[in-house]
C-alpha cells in the first residue's frame, strides 16, 4: 500500500492515541476500579472501533493502485490482505469485547439480545479468515478467461462466455459483476455462487483500482485478438497504451 497523505494522518493519529493509552495506563494504576473498566470496556471498544474506521477507509478511501502484475501467463489483480485483515479485527473484537460481560452471568435476557450480533461476528471471523487464506479478491485475466477468487470458491468465465464486461469507472466500493451469455462454459469449484446469468468478482478485496481493472476487462471483450498478449510484457504495455490509467 503506498502511504499516502491521509493514511500518514492516520498513522500519526493512531501513535497519538498509544501514547494516550500509555500515560493513562500509568495513572490506572492507582484506581484499581478505573483500571478495571479500561481493560474490560474502554481499551477494546477503542481499539475495535480503530480497526472499523480503518475498514471503512480501506473500503471507500484508499486509492488503489492503477496496475496488473504480470505473473504465471496472466495478468493478476493480487488479494488486499490488509482488508481481510482488518475486517478479523474488527469483527474479533466486538466478540472479545461483548460475550465475557454478557455471558457471565449464564443465559439471561441480555445475553440472548446480544447472541445475534455475537454469532454474526463470529462468523465475520470465520469468512474474513477464510479471505486471507484463499487469497480472496484475487482476479486473474488468462488469455482464454478470467478467474475470480471468493473467500470459499472461484469461479471461470472463458470469453466467449462473457455477455457483457462490468462498466467502466466501477464505484470505489463493492464488487462488479460479468453477464453470461454461456452459462454451461462458466467452471465454478467450492461455494461460488451459482446465478447462471451473471457472475461476480470479489473486487472489494482486490488491491486494483476497479475503475482500470474494469477498463482491462472490457478492452479485452472489445479486441478478441489481443487476448493472445494476454500474460505477456508486450500485451501489457498495449494495454495500456490503450486504457492508460482509471476511467469515470
Amino acid at each position: 500500500m503506498i502511504l499516502t497523505r491521509r493514511a500518514a494522518l492516520i498513522a500519526t493519529g493512531a501513535a497519538v492515541g498509544v501514547l494516550l493509552l500509555w500515560v493513562a495506563a500509568g495513572e490506572l494504576r492507582h484506581r484499581p476500579d478505573l483500571a478495571r473498566l479500561f481493560s474490560a470496556v474502554v481499551a477494546p471498544s477503542a481499539f475495535a472501533l480503530a480497526a472499523l474506521a480503518l475498514l471503512v477507509w480501506l473500503t471507500f478511501g484508499w486509492r488503489r493502485p492503477a496496475r496488473l502484475e504480470v505473473e504465471g501467463g496472466a495478468f493478476v489483480a493480487p488479494a488486499a490482505h490488509v482488508v481481510a485483515l482488518t475486517g478479523v479485527v474488527v469483527a474479533a473484537s466486538v466478540v472479545l469485547l461483548g460475550v465475557p460481560p454478557a455471558m457471565a452471568g449464564g443465559i439471561n435476557p441480555i445475553a440472548l439480545i446480544y447472541l445475534p450480533l455475537y454469532s454474526a461476528c463470529c462468523a465475520g471471523v470465520v469468512v474474513w479468515v477464510a479471505a486471507i487464506v484463499r487469497d480472496a479478491g484475487r482476479v486473474e485475466l488468462h488469455p482464454d478467461g478470467v478467474r475470480g477468487v471468493d473467500a470459499f470458491g472461484e469461479t471461470f468465465v472463458p470469453w466467449e462466455a462473457v455477455a457483457a464486461g462490468p462498466l467502466p469507472g466501477s464505484s470505489s466500493a463493492g464488487d462488479f459483476t460479468l453477464g453470461v451469455n454461456g452459462p454451461d462454459l462458466v467452471r465454478r469449484r467450492g461455494l461460488a455462487p451459482r446465478d447462471r446469468h451473471r457472475v461476480r468478482l470479489a473486487t472489494h478485496l482486490s488491491a486494483v483500482h476497479r475503475g482500470f481493472l474494469a477498463n482491462a476487462v472490457n478492452f479485452y471483450l472489445a479486441n478478441p485478438p489481443e487476448r493472445a498478449g494476454i500474460g505477456t510484457t508486450g500485451g501489457y504495455e498495449r494495454l495500456l497504451a490503450a486504457i492508460g490509467g482509471p476511467r469515470s
